[in-house]
């Protein structure tokens, strides 16, 4: 299928850069580093530096690291009129290195299977692998800084508080609404 020209000229890789996708099968197949990890760059030219990172691009096997590998682009805009702008540009993997929460070195990962006792729940965590320190994901909660209270949202006072007591020996639904809700051809296998 064919695109009309005022189409591709809108998706132009000039007006908006593209990155370019690495075949599938030379993409990571796992990550031990994620979105909000400390990590330290290994090589490069801010080889020793530390950091946040912000972005993971899954296609091209990079990382993108708050603050460092900052290049000088040319875009105007209504703050910088003349044009100069630093901007984030994509780490490799390899050229990064998660720190050890123990000592603040950068350290390898070793994926280690963990099961909660309470609730035998299996899940692979990551160790660094010279100190054997737990390194705990962070769960990402930027969304959360956009949350407001609306005039329809209900207080929290008023959530916690029990509205339904339930009665031993009597069922919380009429009899009549639990056959009509209860599917009678299911079959339990």
């Amino acid at each position: 299928m064919r695109l009309h020209r005022s189409i591709l000229k809108s998706t132009s890789s000039r007006v908006q850069q593209r990155e370019k996708e690495i075949p599938r099968n030379l993409r990571l197949k796992k990550w031990n580093i994620i979105k909000g990890d400390e990590v330290m760059i290994v090589s490069g030219k801010d080889r020793g530096k530390t950091g946040t990172i912000t972005e993971v691009s899954r296609k091209t096997n990079s990382v993108f690291v708050r603050g460092l590998k900052l290049v000088a682009r040319t875009i105007s805009t209504k703050e910088t009129p003349a044009g100069k702008v630093q901007k984030e540009m994509p780490i490799h993997v390899s050229n990064v290195a998660l720190i050890d929460p123990s000592n603040g070195l950068p350290t390898k990962i070793k994926l280690a299977p963990f099961i909660y006792p309470d609730t035998k729940v299996k899940e692979n965590r990551r160790y660094a692998v010279g100190s054997g320190t737990y390194i705990p994901k962070k769960p990402d909660l930027s969304y959360q800084k956009d949350w407001r209270d609306g005039e329809f949202d209900t207080d929290p006072d008023v959530v916690s508080q029990a509205s339904f007591m339930p009665t031993p020996g009597l069922a919380p639904f009429p009899e009549d609404v639990m056959r009509e809700i209860k599917n009678r051809y299911k079959r339990h296998y």
